[in-house]
């Protein structure tokens, strides 16, 4: 008889000290089929993925490859059995190149025993070929883009053609175009049988590509769904237990005073002559393809990127920012897009990383020592305004799912008085309930007076949530564009460059 699953994963069980994070969950995959697993943050995606993949040992269940049951204890007994994981936190050594990454631990070796450079190149250039990526494979990791570190990722896990690949939000770096192109090589691993087990929060690609999907809620397997089966309201009212408040629809509230100007920014080979502005109860969001300078913007207003020339403006007085300190002390607060490598503090907990940028100057006695009743109050105030889910906010951060780590981060600046809040890429790998908490309270610190600037490729995002467009291309603003004006055609063609600099009237 013919083994119907390659990969059963029956009654899990796993828990952290008191906290039972996995309830007889279970996932079963079929040879060749692409499978969704979904569930808010905090529903035991992750976990269950890390016991298949060795980085956990599970507590109790059953894990069967091929109908044959196995022990899975680290990561390496998992690559044996055939098991590669992409993770959604990007992992590379930046310092080598990225044929060195794609192929780190199986260099291809001379007959003398000295590795072959030129296989190798020759390798990982047929890999970035298959993904139809046009990345410089002898270049060193440090010098490319995140879009482009997770395309590399994916290459490594395609260069020991795996029989189960385990992909963790896979796009929520890339443009659309290397959306798509990633989309046409997971259609041709499912033709040639390889399985896939693909972590998203967005349902488009959930429709796109899934045969089925599994949804998790609160560490429990609540349902398995045929693709016929699969619709936004199923998948919602599995992932939440209930439809009500998890969609968010914005409110249109009255535009006040402008709070934050910026003139004629400029950063040599960089930013070109940026100027915008926002007012009180207004979200502004920048648009622009992976690379148009969106991140440089907002390192620039922190006082990560030096200044040739311009000015930044808070509530008509001019701030002199020379650095992230000097940003942070009057009131600029940022959410990086990579919250793994410049956002969060994995081995210090929930407490301490909310209230890092709140040291010394609130949060010390008159002595200068750190008062622990002050930081736990300020901590616990955001913590359960923004439902970060964790044990309590003495758990380390870096054991909380990423949605919950990015709000986490989030509260960080609102403990810290923010006048100004920066976020890149808010709602990278955060499920669709996370999102309409963290737009609620974008929306509400609009409307208290925190001017929020928001970085975001994601076109329905933008038309959701934005009051005023402004669209990026190759380091210039090429549009302003009020909300009731703007299509994704519009917005598209100024990201291309195509339509020239154009301002709407409000």
């Amino acid at each position: 008889m013919k083994q119907e699953y390659v990969l059963e994963a029956k009654d899990i069980c796993k828990s952290f000290g008191q906290v039972r994070v996995l309830k007889n969950a279970g996932l079963s995959i079929k040879k060749g089929e692409i499978h969704a697993l979904v569930g808010e943050n905090g529903a035991g995606k992750s976990t269950i993925i890390k016991v298949i993949s060795g980085s956990y040992s599970k507590d109790q269940g059953s894990i069967k490859i091929d109908g044959k049951d196995i022990d899975i204890n680290t990561p390496r007994e998992a690559a044996e059995a055939g098991i590669r994981v992409i993770h959604q936190e990007i992992n590379m050594v930046k310092t080598l190149t990225v044929a060195e990454n794609i192929f780190l631990g199986n260099y291809p070796r001379k007959s003398y025993g000295g590795i072959d450079w030129k296989k190798l190149n020759e390798d990982a250039r047929k890999v970035m070929d298959q993904l139809d990526a046009q990345i410089d494979v002898e270049q060193k990791v440090e010098k490319v883009s995140i879009a482009e570190q997770q395309m590399i990722e994916i290459a490594k896990a395609l260069s020991v053609q795996p029989k189960i690949l385990i992909m963790d939000e896979p796009t929520a770096a890339l443009n659309d175009q290397e959306t798509e192109s990633l989309f046409k090589v997971l259609d041709k691993l499912r033709a040639s049988g390889v399985s896939i087990i693909y972590i998203t929060h967005r349902f488009p690609e959930i429709h796109r590509l899934a045969d089925r999907a599994t949804v998790m809620r609160d560490g429990e397997t609540v349902g398995v769904l045929e693709a016929h089966e699969i619709t936004d309201d199923m998948l919602v009212s599995l992932m939440i237990g209930k439809e009500e408040g998890v969609k968010y629809v914005k409110e249109w509230g009255e535009i006040g005073e402008e709070l934050f100007k910026v003139e004629g920014l400029t950063v040599e080979g960089k930013l070109n002559n940026i100027n915008l502005s926002i007012h009180k109860g207004e979200l502004v969001v920048i648009f622009g393809l992976v690379g148009a300078g969106q991140a440089e913007l907002c390192r620039a207003i922190f006082g990560d990127l030096k200044l040739d020339s311009g000015t930044l403006l808070l509530n008509g007085s001019e701030l002199k920012i020379h650095n992230i300190q000097e940003a942070c002390k009057q009131g600029i607060g940022y959410v990086s897009e990579d919250r793994k490598q410049e956002g969060i503090i994995p081995l210090m907990s929930v407490r301490e990383n909310i209230c890092l940028p709140s040291y010394p100057h609130k949060l010390s006695n008159r002595f200068g020592f750190i008062n622990s009743r002050l930081s736990k109050k300020l901590s616990a105030v955001y913590y359960e305004k923004l439902h970060v889910k964790a044990a309590g906010i003495n758990q380390n951060i870096g054991s909380l799912s990423g949605g919950n780590q990015q709000k986490a981060l989030i509260c960080r600046w609102l403990a810290n008085d923010v006048k100004v809040l920066i976020l890149n890429m808010p709602t990278r790998g955060v499920d669709v309930g996370a999102r309409a908490e963290i737009y609620r309270t974008m929306e509400a610190l609009a409307r208290q007076g925190v001017a929020i600037l928001t970085i975001s490729p994601e076109m329905p995002e933008v038309l959701d949530i934005a009051d005023t467009i402004y669209v990026m291309h190759e380091g210039r603003i090429t549009a302003r564009v009020a909300r009731k004006d703007a299509t994704q055609e519009i917005l598209m063609r100024n990201a291309l460059g195509i339509e020239g600099e154009r301002e709407d009237v409000r």
